[in-house]
């Protein structure tokens, strides 16, 4: 069932609903409560997903702003007095645009008032605000390193290690002290807000397996739809030729992996393993666009499975 709570160790409120739950898409749950006439609940839940909606944008364009002061820094020589107001320059509008505001007040007062007809419009409204530029967002992310490739292909790696604080690092700050089912719920939050699933609004799997919990997407919402293409709209895979050519550690050993998803290999696997012994959060990437993209969680992750390990150059610990 849902579970609107805060959280201590995020310092927020989450959903940190059960297993039967936790994958149903906000936008899906909102839907029932105001059907429901849940009011004060739909409410609370109106105010989340909006911010579930906003973390993944301030991420994208965190990483977006960082990956374009590189660029700067790296083609011109330029120091980051120069790199960074460049950078905030070209990102301004995508910060500082109200996404989803304006139907989030709609869909309130609509809530308030009964009128169904009108929330149903500002929850599709508010979920487009943020669908149509999440994608963008995710291509051009894309892109820029496909740029930053043609020099070597070890440049990518390093803009990654340059901006995994403030996107990865500062997210992940607290996971250490969590609990499986906290980890659990602050990943299934991510890929809600990365627009998963089918229908795009969020929609994630999870099941529980004797020593982790497996949490899977059909598709991503991110490089999975870039990949794939978008099972909502009918539009196509994004057609791009930014692919890694060289098999790396950090891009799990292959070739043909889209810019966009190394940083799962890098953020997740590659650098924590390095720094931490183990991974952080592993999953079995898949050259088959059209398979399910799975991570994992484990409840205790020095038990983390043996096979994760070569696939980065990681040596798994001796216990």
């Amino acid at each position: 069932m849902l579970r609107l709570e805060h959280n201590d160790n995020l310092g927020r409120f989450v959903r940190m609903d059960d297993i039967g739950t936790i994958g149903v898409s906000t936008y899906t749950m909102l839907e029932t409560l105001i059907r429901g006439g849940k009011t004060q609940d739909a409410l609370a839940l109106a105010d989340y997903y909006h911010k579930e909606l906003r973390i993944m944008h301030n991420i994208l364009m965190t990483w977006g702003q960082d990956i374009v002061r590189f660029i700067v820094s790296r083609d011109t020589g330029a120091g980051n007095d120069v790199a960074h107001p460049v950078s905030v320059a070209i990102c301004k509008a995508w910060w500082d645009f109200e996404f989803g505001t304006a139907p989030l007040n709609t869909l309130k007062i609509a809530i308030r008032s009964g009128n169904l007809e009108t929330a149903d419009r500002a929850l599709e409204r508010l979920w487009l605000e943020f669908k149509i530029p999440h994608d963008v967002l995710v291509a051009w992310i894309n892109e820029m390193f496909a740029y930053l490739s043609q020099q070597t292909e070890e440049t990518v790696l390093n803009s990654i290690i340059e901006t995994h604080q403030s996107i990865w690092g500062d997210r992940y700050e607290r996971w250490d002290q969590m609990t499986p089912w906290e980890k659990v719920a602050l990943t299934v939050e991510g890929m809600r807000g990365h627009l998963s699933g089918t229908s795009r609004k969020g929609d994630v799997a999870v099941r529980e397996e004797q020593d982790r919990f497996a949490i899977s997407f059909d598709p991503c919402g991110t490089g999975g739809v870039l990949r794939r293409g978008d099972p909502e709209t009918g539009r196509e895979a994004y057609r791009t030729d930014g692919m890694n050519r060289e098999p790396h550690e950090w891009t799990w050993g292959k070739t043909g992996v889209h810019w966009y998803c190394s940083h799962c290999a890098i953020a997740m696997e590659w650098l924590p393993g390095r720094r931490r012994g183990h991974p952080l959060r592993p999953l079995d990437h898949t050259l088959d666009h059209n398979a399910p993209c799975v991570w994992y969680v484990y409840k205790d992750e020095t038990q983390t499975r043996d096979y994760h390990y070569p696939r980065t150059g990681l040596v798994k610990p001796v216990s």
